[in-house]
């Protein structure tokens, strides 16, 4: 049974693909991006809290979905903040759900975007080092200068935590996204 679904979810990916890069925004899409911004974040830990920080940072963005129209997007976003935290690289990602609405159907266009799902901390380039989890979102918007690509202003926020701990991060970044459809 575990193989029939593997070879039925692999046929219906790779037949959505073959028909969806057609240029046509209705059908499957599948995006990724670069930018930069500043992840500001506070630490608590039961009743001691830092103050807020400030750090320049790298972002990654990556999506994958559907397009029902020429207009909107319905996709899994995770979009990702690669910064120095005290002398080494954490991630803080935002894997959600997430939609696009954009205003006209033709390019060059405007959009706006938003997507709730959950948040990760974590220092992924370290051994023995675990991830915590717990609520995130964004919204943002943005401008499709050409077709396939757009730049992205948003604004992420999450609160993961584990026992007791609580890292609240509020994320402002700029990306260039090229999503093929």
């Amino acid at each position: 049974m575990k193989r029939f679904l593997l070879v039925l979810v692999l046929s219906l990916f790779v037949t959505s693909t073959v028909w969806g890069f057609n240029g046509v925004r209705k059908g499957f899409i599948l995006g990724g991006g670069i930018g930069l911004g500043m992840t500001s974040f506070k630490e608590e830990l039961g009743s001691l809290s830092t103050d807020w920080s400030s750090n320049f940072a790298f972002m990654t963005d990556f999506k994958i979905g559907y397009a029902p129209n020429e207009q909107w997007e319905i996709y899994y976003s995770d979009k990702s903040s690669w910064f120095d935290y005290y002398g080494i690289t954490a991630l803080h990602s935002f894997g959600t759900a997430a939609i696009s609405y954009y205003l006209t159907p033709a390019t060059p266009t405007f959009f706006l975007s938003g997507g709730l799902g959950f948040s990760a901390i974590s220092a992924p380039f370290e051994s023995n080092s675990g991830s915590d989890i717990g609520f995130g979102t964004f919204v943002g918007g943005g401008y499709e200068f050409a077709k396939h690509f757009a730049v992205q202003f948003d604004l992420m926020f999450g609160m993961p935590q584990e026992s007791g701990y609580t890292f609240t991060g509020v994320t402002p970044r700029v990306t260039v996204v090229a999503t093929a459809f």
